[in-house]
């Protein structure tokens, strides 16, 4: 029973202390109450005046218990109940007194049992009952010396006795008193601090907008309750660019603005930041389709609006795409994924608002009966690893391999690439489980080899509170060793919870892993991902071969990573000439498909040693 009040929130374990606490108490005197029933009746004792007095302390203490297990009307009720056991009790023992059946350990009884019916009363009560217990302790007391012990009030002063005892007995009052009010204000600084720190990891520190788990607390309530709603995701357009030419100063202030902006919007239930340049709103059901696009052109306007800031005005494009609960997903996950699948439709249409549109949104691969396919094939051991290798320009000898997945024998018209069945994977939340199976099969493949493996990882992946752990376990079940493994991640990394990311990251690198920054030239490119993420390598993308400017660029860039320290590797060669110009340029690594396509694993692997 004590699991009731046993909550993981902090806030309610600190509140209900003292319910757990007069719960016990309320235990343990209907346990003692029932074992003086018991003796009274073994030794043919009772009376009916006994029973009475039995009856009316369970009933009483009962009330506590129940009062305290339920959290109903607790405070009132402990309170009410104590005060009538105490009085009560005074009752019996002066009727006792007076009737000179009092026993030598009544007065002892009448000190101690009383405070302990008050542990759990507030300090306000307590006072109260200080003077209460001196009043009754000296009458009490004056009765009981003469009528137990004899005292002759001509010999012995039972008056000043009394009052001597009496204001012990106070004393002990007050001085739980001092500690229910010292432990009340230590509650309360603790409640406060509890509170703050709930709120602050609930919130994005820069705009103080929710947070993305706030944000999804909130549209699992609002889907538990069948309220009505539409969810509206929104990834600002040139935002980088604008980043990168003011500082980010100047980028803080914007997104700030923005978030300002958005709070402020009628007809909105929750305003959230993702990270990066992507915010979320839940806003309420509109009485038409009309109103609701009405609705999300004006926070689109709102958002695109010029922000006048000390370097002058600056403006970012924004693509919103949005799902409404009853029409777009027969579960939270579903509405989300058309939020953002329109979303990145409106993004690819070069910014503005998109509705999700089942006929056109649905096209692609990731419909329903594709996610199931692709679940049951996870489960069955249907996705495959297959490896592609690295190459150390010079040498060109392997010296390692990209861990990738596919999925031979769909079942489908065709067999999914990567590129389509990787989208689905991040959906359903199990592209852990889809690493970690692929990882399972390639393993003890390279443990009898030489070189390191070099695996994906999202930045879904790295917010996975159980990413670090699983990728120590699978490593340590086939005994490899974690140094041999790299960690490609790209710059979309720096979008979504960039701090979050970078400390998860530094903790993997701390176990020895490399960090490798992929596709590097292929979107924005900012050189200050280059300083703010723990990197040992870099991978140029093949976008920056081909014209004899772009081999510029890519000269400089790999003598920027060389500069930097950073390890370099340029990817998508598929030509001698490509290859050739990679080794002129003093690049450490290569790959590409003139090297070798990724196959999947078999019997064996490619041996390390010179390929084409």
């Amino acid at each position: 029973m004590s699991d009731v009040f046993l909550k993981n929130n902090s806030i309610r374990s600190v509140s209900d202390r003292a319910q757990r606490v007069a719960f016990w108490v309320a235990i343990v005197g209907l346990v003692a109450n029932t074992l003086l029933f018991v003796m009274y009746i073994s030794n043919d004792s009772l009376t009916g005046l006994l029973l009475a007095n039995y009856a009316y302390y369970t009933v009483a203490i009962s009330l506590i218990a129940w009062a305290s297990f339920r959290n109903w009307h607790f405070r009132k009720v402990v309170d009410c109940c104590i005060a009538a056991i105490y009085f009560h009790m005074w009752a019996t023992a002066f009727y006792d007194a007076s009737a000179g059946q009092a026993s030598t350990l009544s007065f002892p009884i009448m000190l101690f049992i009383p405070a302990c019916l008050v542990l759990v009363s507030k300090h306000r009560v307590l006072l109260f009952y200080a003077a209460a217990q001196a009043i009754l302790v000296y009458a009490y007391g004056t009765i009981f010396l003469a009528s137990t012990f004899g005292f002759d009030p001509n010999i012995v002063d039972t008056g000043t006795l009394s009052a001597l005892i009496a204001v012990m007995a106070s004393m002990i009052m007050l001085v739980l008193a001092i500690v229910s009010y010292s432990r009340e204000k230590t509650d309360h600084r603790l409640l406060s601090l509890v509170r703050e720190t709930e709120r602050l990891a609930a919130q994005d520190p820069l705009t103080g907008l929710k947070n993305r788990r706030a944000f999804m607390e909130d549209v699992d309530a609002l889907w538990a309750n069948r309220t009505p709603f539409a969810a509206v995701f929104i990834d600002l357009d040139r935002f980088k660019p604008l980043n990168d030419e003011y500082g980010h100063a100047v980028g803080d202030s914007v997104l700030q603005t923005i978030g300002q902006r958005l709070q402020g919007m009628q007809g909105t239930l929750t305003t959230a930041r993702f990270g990066g340049d992507e915010f979320a709103v839940l806003v309420e059901d509109q009485a038409s389709d009309a109103a609701l696009d009405a609705l999300v052109d004006s926070i689109h306007k709102t958002v695109v609006e010029a922000i006048d800031l000390d370097v002058g005005l600056v403006s970012v494009g924004a693509s919103l795409g949005y799902a409404h609960s009853l029409k777009d997903g027969a579960s939270v996950s579903d509405l989300l994924h058309a939020a953002d699948t329109a979303m990145m439709r409106s993004k690819s249409d070069g910014g503005g608002v998109s509705k999700f549109d089942a006929d056109r949104d649905d096209a692609s691969l990731a419909t329903s009966a594709a996610e199931e396919m692709f679940r049951k094939a996870l489960q069955n051991d249907q996705i495959r690893p297959a490896l592609q290798p690295i190459i150390e320009a010079g040498s060109r000898n392997v010296v390692g391999y990209e861990l990738l997945a596919r999925w031979p024998n769909s079942g489908l018209t065709r067999d999914p690439s990567p590129a389509e069945f990787i989208p689905i994977a991040e959906k359903l939340g199990c592209l852990n489980e889809l690493l970690w199976t692929t990882m399972r099969k390639a393993l003890p493949q390279m443990s009898s080899q030489d070189g390191f493996l070099a695996i994906n990882v999202s930045p879904s992946q790295l917010a996975s509170s159980r990413f670090v752990e699983g990728l120590v376990d699978i490593t340590k079940a086939v005994g490899f060793d974690l140094s041999r493994i790299e960690i490609e991640i790209n710059e979309h990394v720096a979008f979504r919870n960039l701090e979050e990311n970078v400390r998860t990251l530094e903790a993997v690198r701390a176990l020895g892993c490399k960090i490798v920054l992929d596709d590097f030239g292929a979107g924005y490119s900012s050189l200050s991902l280059l300083e703010e993420l723990p990197l040992d390598k870099v991978k140029l993308d093949k976008s920056l071969q081909g014209t004899q400017q772009k081999r510029g660029v890519l000269q400089a860039t790999i003598r920027l990573a060389s500069d930097l320290g950073f390890e370099c590797c340029v990817e998508g060669i598929e030509t001698e000439e490509t290859a050739s110009l990679a080794e002129a340029l003093s690049c450490g690594q290569m790959q590409g498909f003139y090297f070798g396509h990724p196959e999947i694993v078999g019997a064996k692997i490619l041996p390390l040693k010179q390929a084409s």
